[in-house]
């Protein structure tokens, strides 16, 4: 039951004591406009205060008694000197007369000593630059530096143990570039708002997809007194470039080729379209070469200085199609597009039945299938020699009629000549049997 009585006791010593040191607090007034909270390091026990001048400022505290003492340090806590001319109110003692650069505290009987009131004179640290430019980066194709008139001088403090350290400023930046639109595949404007440390530190500012200026506004702490200042550079050249291409085939799909992971057909041809950041992006570069060449990319079989081109791949193989952008200054350029064709070896199949004006749509058309095919040639005849039909694009067909009229069902014979992009010929005959309806009425004689 003691032992009880002891603990509730001491629970109850040690919430007086926290509400003692809870209660106790410092306000800090005085200078032009509101003092300004900066730093509220609860690990070190100090709190940073700015002040813009030192004219009439001064640092109250009140606790639950009277009985505390101030004081003051420039480099540690443990070389502190005493602090006179405190002015008392109750449990209230105010101080006045203060200087800049210094650390105040208050100690008293049976409490931790209290925070730590560091004060910065912020008129001595304005940010004031007059003058400002953007230049670029070490790496001009991937960031851009800000130079002003005056260098940024650091707000320095020194925490109760004597370890120093600086109060972050803030500068926001702004400017205009451009940013790609995948799903529109188009370029839009886009503005860029960016909050640094040191505008003339090592911040790395993305370098814009286009020409435009710079502002620059801060810091933080001058808008809160009310010597905020926006300063805009003059027009920076912008020399990135992004690059972006449209391919087409045209066209894409023939009756009867082919499609698969063997590749596309021969003749093939492409267009492609190249899609940049104009007007910073003006010069275009395509290269279309065989990628199993070894010196494919030097000898190139078409080199295309423009935007578009259009490119018939008539022979099988691998080939790439790579793109090279460059900006007006010849600085930055971007070949990030590329494109690997395949173009399939030749290949032709021909059918043995079909049935002209039976069911629309569907088997319908005498027509072969293939890959490949650069020339082609076809002859149907029926079964007396008579041709019926001659075509020299294998895409096309026979619809099973001979003057405007459908032929009678039965045996028809096919010869066929063709050649591949990979130079393999063929030559094929045989027959084609014509499945019709017999309530057809408009039959040629044979």
């Amino acid at each position: 039951m003691q032992m009880e009585r002891y603990r509730k006791a001491a629970i109850l010593a040690c919430f007086l004591c926290a509400s003692m040191v809870c209660f106790a607090r410092y306000a800090v007034r005085g200078g032009e406009g509101t003092p300004l909270k900066v730093i509220d390091d609860r690990l070190n026990r100090i709190e940073v205060w700015l002040v813009y001048g030192m004219e009439g400022v001064e640092i109250s505290y009140t606790s639950t008694t009277a009985s505390h003492k101030w004081y003051r340090y420039t480099s540690r806590i443990a070389e502190n000197e005493p602090v006179g001319g405190e002015i008392r109110n109750g449990t209230t003692s105010t101080i006045s007369n203060l200087e800049e650069g210094c650390g105040y505290f208050v100690e008293q009987e049976s409490v931790p000593t209290s925070y730590c009131i560091w004060l910065i004179d912020y008129s001595k640290y304005l940010y004031d630059v007059n003058s400002l430019k953007a230049v670029a980066g070490s790496d001009p194709c991937a960031y851009v530096n800000l130079m002003g008139d005056l260098p940024v001088r650091a707000m320095s403090y020194n925490n109760p143990a004597g370890i120093p350290a600086a109060v972050e400023r803030s500068f926001d930046v702004s400017y205009r570039t451009q940013e790609w639109d995948e799903a529109n595949r188009m370029f839009n404007s886009k503005l860029v708002e960016l909050s640094v440390a040191d505008p003339y530190g090592n911040n790395i500012l993305p370098t814009p997809l286009c020409d435009t200026e710079f502002q620059l506004k801060g810091d933080a702490f001058a808008t809160h007194f009310g010597k905020g200042k926006t300063i805009t550079t003059d027009p920076y050249q912008a020399v990135k470039v992004e690059a972006h291409a449209d391919t087409t085939l045209i066209p894409d799909n023939y009756p009867g080729m082919t499609g698969g992971d063997e590749g596309l057909s021969a003749p093939a041809t492409i267009s492609f379209r190249a899609i940049a950041n104009e007007p910073v992006a003006a010069f275009y570069l395509w290269k279309i070469y065989r990628s199993e060449d070894e010196n494919g990319a030097d000898n190139p079989l078409v080199r295309y200085p423009g935007e578009e081109i259009e490119y018939t791949f008539a022979e099988a193989g691998k080939y790439k199609a790579v793109l090279e952008v460059s900006d007006r200054t010849s600085v930055c350029s971007d070949t990030s597009v590329e494109y690997e064709i395949n173009i399939a070896e030749s290949w032709i199949q021909i059918p043995n039945a079909f049935s002209p004006g039976t069911t629309p749509g569907a088997n319908d058309v005498f027509r072969v299938a293939y890959k490949s095919i650069t020339r082609f040639r076809g002859w149907i005849y029926n079964r007396w020699g008579v041709q019926m039909f001659h075509w020299t694009d294998p895409s096309q067909g026979w619809d099973g009629k001979k003057g405007g009229k459908y032929v009678p069902p039965g045996v028809y014979f096919y010869v066929i000549e063709a050649e591949g992009s990979d130079g393999k010929k063929y030559k094929r005959s045989g027959d084609i049997n014509i499945l019709r309806s017999k309530t057809i009425q408009d039959e040629a004689i044979n």
